[in-house]
């Protein structure tokens, strides 16, 4: 992967070089919201600058700044984050350390969660949020309209840090919600270098989704099937660097050169998506199968219902981008052997309550999360019966996309090599908790219905290639690709 020019220690990313860069591309993209970034060792010291400016010097004697954090203890350079984050808020700034959740750490961004943040930070000028992807998305939905965001990264866990969405439980069902960008974005590789090994190897799991989520968020443009339009220059800001980005995995908790590319890639990941006004360019497939693992291993209460750790996000999301690519081998075939020359077979509008109600049961027996799925799932197939053939479109235009899918996708195989490389799990019983085939084959059967976007399950629906014996060869086939990629070093 290559490094950006000029880029050191303390150097921000030359935002206003890629600001002018979208512009000349010509393309409708969204403003690019932040403001500013800082990567790398002791870019936390930076911290005390940026408030000042954001607060312009001035000082009213209330509070001005409210850090949000959970209650899982961190550290930078050996000792506690905290202490250093206080000490670099300015000299008379009002100030209060916000902890979120319960005293374990286990934080969840829920209605309950997310209202507690917003009114505990209401007053503040500025907000300041410290720790990984959950609390982030907390302090984007909670800080209001004319507040200073700061988000202070502690892991490479996940992409979600530099774009204006957050993953919010409603009723119990992640949903990606519009909320804002940070103002400014820091992040520090020696407090990354604190975290957890798996935190950090995490984002390597998450970022493995490009190798299918590209492909979804084109398939479902081309079928004009909702969401953005598809951009190949926003996906290329991490495609590009697809082939490298595995390599990132070996000796990433020891190497802090390896941490800055990594955070640098999942920052270039989450501006993608904010520029397109979506997630799309990264969540397909792959994350509606992980988002519906860590629901159901989440109780309606927000606790979870296991007594290990639970699976990270980026983990669950690695092993699911290898059922994807198997998904998409197997469409593929199907389309290869003449599926598009059938009329397409959308879901029974009459079923869909039943089938929705049916799936989501064991985990929510009041039917609200049923409920929640059901009114995405509905606007999806609203949209796709709003035609004649929802797949004429893409008969049309096969010749074309099929070059373009060619270049977007890994298969199965590649892919399990590469997060074994990087030393993450390549299949759903190898993660740390792990998933047995019944719940694998749930979540992967019931990925389509978890939200409206369309994807690589949804075309397979339309042509009929969606039934068990279908989901059954999916996970065979991805099973088989982890099989041979040999174990985790």
């Amino acid at each position: 992967m290559s490094r950006i020019p000029g880029q050191e220690s303390i150097v921000a990313l030359d935002l206003d070089a890629l600001r002018s860069a979208l512009a000349d591309s010509g393309e409708p993209f969204e403003p690019l919201g932040i403001s500013g970034l800082i990567v790398g060792s002791g870019a936390l010291g930076r911290l005390g600058d940026v408030i000042g400016t954001m607060l312009d010097g001035t000082r009213t004697g209330a509070r001005e700044v409210a850090v949000l954090a959970a209650a899982t203890p961190m550290t930078v350079r050996g000792s506690a984050l905290r202490e250093a984050v206080e000490r670099q808020i300015p000299p008379g700034c009002g100030q209060e350390w916000i902890v979120l959740g319960p005293p374990d750490g286990a934080l969840h961004a829920d209605e309950r969660t997310v209202a507690t943040a917003k009114q505990a930070s209401a007053e503040a000028r500025c907000v300041v949020t410290v720790g990984s992807g959950t609390v982030t998305d907390i302090g984007k939905a909670a800080a209001g309209s004319g507040t200073h965001l700061i988000a202070v990264q502690t892991a490479t866990s996940v992409n979600g840090y530099a774009d204006p969405f957050s993953v919010l439980l409603t009723a119990g069902v992640k949903r990606t919600t519009p909320t804002r960008w940070p103002d400014w974005l820091i992040i520090d590789t020696d407090v990354l270098a604190g975290a957890p090994d798996r935190l950090n190897l995490a984002g390597v799991g998450d970022m493995a989704a490009m190798f299918s989520a590209t492909a979804d968020w084109c398939l479902a443009a081309s079928m004009r099937a909702g969401g953005p339009p598809y951009s190949a220059w926003a996906a290329g800001l991490v495609r590009t660097h697809g082939e490298a980005m595995f390599d990132l995995g070996r000796g990433l908790t020891t190497d802090t050169g390896r941490l800055t590319d990594l955070a640098r890639l999942l920052t270039l990941s989450g501006i993608g998506m904010g520029i397109a006004g979506s997630t799309a360019p990264a969540s397909g497939m792959e994350h509606a199968v992980s988002h519906l693992l860590e629901m159901a291993a989440t109780a309606s209460d927000g606790t979870s219902s296991s007594a290990s750790a639970p699976n990270l996000h980026g983990e669950q999301v690695g092993v699911a981008s290898v059922v994807a690519a198997a998904a998409w081998d197997h469409v593929l075939a199907r389309i290869a052997a003449g599926g598009l020359g059938l009329a397409a077979r959308p879901p029974d509008p009459d079923a869909t309550a039943d089938r929705i109600g049916a799936a989501f049961a064991n985990l929510d027996a009041s039917g609200a999360m049923a409920a929640e799925c059901l009114a995405d799932y509905t606007a999806k197939i609203r949209l796709l019966a709003s035609g004649p053939d929802p797949l004429v479109t893409l008969r049309s235009t096969w010749s074309d996309l099929e070059p373009v899918f060619g270049g977007l996708l890994n298969g199965p195989a590649e892919l399990a090599r590469g997060l074994r490389s990087a030393g993450l799990p390549a299949r759903f019983g190898d993660l740390p908790v792990p998933v047995d085939q019944a719940q694998a084959r749930w979540a992967v059967a019931s990925c389509a219905l978890q939200r409206r976007r369309f994807g690589v399950a949804d075309l397979a629906m339309l042509m009929g290639a969606w039934e068990d014996d279908d989901v059954y060869a999916v996970l065979a086939a991805a099973g088989a690709a982890a099989a041979t990629a040999g174990v985790t070093p």
